[in-house]
């Protein structure tokens, strides 16, 4: 049986288009933090976002985000989707990354632009590590409505 990728990642990329993304964001670590452990890599997007809680008081941060490997394929980094950061600049977020591991860019969502059709080629590669935090009171309705 074969299965037809394209209509999963459209589809995919339709549920993810559901919840009301602001951040589009890249982060890649330094030589001391280069992992090519995809759950090393989702661990340290874990201490972002603790970092992101802590030092802005941002307990509502939804995210996707997603391990790509380089193309050489020995290390990771990621792409986010983010919400819940609101008061925060760019600049702040980014460096909420920067301090800790790396190089981050950070930039507005724009629905339709690609960010998130990109983001779900990672879900059906062969090898693929993600995840996902949406608020349940929040956003309920979405994830179970259809």
């Amino acid at each position: 049986m074969l299965v037809d990728i394209q209509k999963y990642r459209e589809e995919m990329t339709s549920w993810v288009d559901q919840f009301d993304w602001k951040i589009w964001m890249t982060g890649t670590f330094k030589p001391e933090f280069s992992y090519r452990d995809t759950i090393k890599t989702k661990r340290a997007f874990q201490k972002f976002i603790m970092d992101l809680r802590i030092n802005y008081k941002k307990n509502e941060i939804e995210y996707f985000m997603v391990v790509e490997r380089f193309k050489h394929g020995d290390f990771t980094h990621i792409h986010a989707l983010l919400n819940g950061l609101d008061g925060l600049t760019y600049n702040q977020i980014s460096d909420a990354w920067r301090n800790r591991f790396g190089i981050c860019q950070v930039e507005g969502f724009i629905k339709n632009k690609g960010a998130d059709f990109y983001l779900t080629k990672y879900l059906l590669k062969e090898v693929c590590d993600w995840d996902i935090y949406i608020n349940k009171n929040k956003s309920n309705s979405i994830i179970f409505e259809k």
